[in-house]
């Protein structure tokens, strides 16, 4: 008698335990479903941040003004940039000219940030002040006000210095999920593309104007050989470069990663300085 009412305890917590398994599986499934999309929108609200912090510096430009008040973006310690949506345009922006005020413009940014070294300008698509700090970590996660966000800053190789002088002055900048940044960059995969947007605008911190023009692009990994601060000879170039002009002595590289699931991965678009 004992043995049989054991058996039948049994089977009762057996059918209870079946049945809390599909529970369990549910409820984890939701928690799963819950926290993905509150990530995701997180990611969005931080995209959405660090691009209102450029535009007010961008304000600083068009409107330049003694005391600039840029808010730094919200404290960000996640680890990663989320995949973007290739299919969705690329950010563009509004195109506005120095004039007279360039000197007073470049003092009010390096009052933001003493890393501040110039501003690169892409036709409408590219409109960034530009960092360069003591190493390449920093400005990833760091943007140009000093916030911690994913979305980084445009900033030089350290390696580098700070005047555009180099050989080859080589800028980083990421691909982010609202094509902001140096997501157009892939673009420049397209020859039509390129030789459409090929002029690109440096304004150094000393206010110098240099105008650099796209001569190729290509699709590469982090440990290229293309990754020089400078030659001994520049005609040496061509051995790196692809497709060099001939008259060319002084390069602009411009980096960004890829959308792929390679984390090495990286484009490269190359341009030479005209003027």
């Amino acid at each position: 008698m004992r043995k049989l009412f054991s058996s039948k305890k049994s089977k009762r917590s057996n059918k209870k335990t079946r049945k809390l398994i599909p529970i369990c599986i549910a409820a984890v499934c939701a928690f799963f479903v819950v926290f993905g999309v509150i990530i995701i929108l997180s990611g969005y609200f931080k995209d959405a941040a660090a691009r209102m912090e450029y535009d007010k510096i961008r304000e600083i430009f068009m409107n330049p003004s003694p005391a600039p008040n840029i808010q730094e973006t919200p404290p960000d310690t996640s680890e990663d940039i989320d995949d973007i949506d290739e299919e969705s345009e690329p950010y563009e922006y509004e195109e506005f000219d120095f004039g007279d005020s360039i000197h007073s413009i470049m003092e009010e940014l390096a009052a933001i940030n003493q890393d501040f070294i110039g501003w690169i300008s892409i036709e409408n698509l590219v409109e960034y002040p530009v960092v360069r700090g003591t190493n390449n970590d920093k400005y990833i996660y760091t943007t140009f006000s000093g916030g911690r966000n994913n979305a980084g800053a445009i900033f030089m190789d350290y390696r580098n210095k700070n005047n555009f002088d180099d050989t080859v002055a080589i800028l980083f900048g990421h691909r982010t999920r609202d094509r902001t940044m140096f997501s157009s960059l892939s673009n420049y995969l397209s020859r039509t593309f390129l030789e459409e947007n090929s002029i690109i605008t440096i304004y150094t911190r000393d206010g110098r104007e240099l105008i650099y023009k796209v001569f190729a692009a290509k699709l590469t990994d982090a440990w290229d050989a293309a990754y020089t601060t400078s030659f001994t000879n520049p005609a040496r170039a061509s051995s790196s470069f692809p497709n060099v002009p001939s008259d060319a002595s002084q390069f602009l590289l411009l980096s960004t990663c890829t959308a792929n699931d390679n984390r090495d991965e990286r484009i490269i678009v190359f341009a030479a300085l005209v003027q």
